[in-house]
């Protein structure tokens, strides 16, 4: 009966650990990376009499880029995103516009499959015009926009987004007064890929 009774309770205190094991406690949100890249079309607002992103069709620069974006990891509401534009074709008399920026990405709402989201993105844009014009060269940037994304699948996501760029240090077509500015802006459309 000892016997019985001493093999009983090493079997209780063996199986002790075992019980009192816990599931593992949260850890927080998970980041998501997506991976990308988009096809745009921008006014360079280089001798273009409006702003509008589409309505100098005959000097709008077409290109390419690739971007990073994060999950909303910050207040479930909060990213980041990181893109570069290309844009190198159709350009007045051979001007290209290329772009480098990163910033947050605020998430507005979401619908079923759709992800709407603004931006706020800080860098640098590249101007360059042929000789004799003025204006090549890099200058600070900043950009707001706006994007939405629709989940085509767990790991494919297709994009269209605005984006509205401000150059204030540009001064190449400044009319006396010393002041210029550029507001190249416009669409891309893009396809991206997620890495867990």
């Amino acid at each position: 009966m000892q016997k019985s009774l001493l093999l009983f309770a090493s079997f209780l205190l063996l199986s002790m650990p075992l019980v009192s094991q816990t599931t593992p406690s949260a850890e927080g949100p998970r980041v998501s990376y997506w991976v990308g890249g988009s096809a745009s079309t921008f006014n360079p607002d280089y001798g273009c009499n409006s702003s509008s992103p589409f309505s100098c069709w005959d000097r709008q620069v077409i290109g390419l880029g690739p971007y990073l974006d994060t999950s909303s990891f910050l207040f479930g509401r909060i990213g980041a995103e990181g893109e570069a534009h290309f844009l190198r074709w159709h350009g007045p008399q051979s001007l290209t516009e290329d772009s480098y920026l990163a910033g947050p990405r605020f998430r507005l709402m979401r619908y079923k499959g759709l992800h709407f989201s603004a931006k706020f993105l800080v860098g640098v844009g590249r101007l360059t015009v042929p000789s004799p014009l003025v204006g090549t060269g890099t200058y600070l940037a900043y950009a707001p926009g706006a994007a939405a994304d629709y989940r085509v699948s767990r790991r494919l996501s297709a994009r269209v987004d605005y984006e509205y760029q401000l150059w204030p240090a540009f001064k190449g077509l400044a009319s006396g007064s010393g002041h210029g500015g550029l507001t190249p802006n416009g669409i891309s459309l893009g396809v991206s890929y997620a890495i867990r």
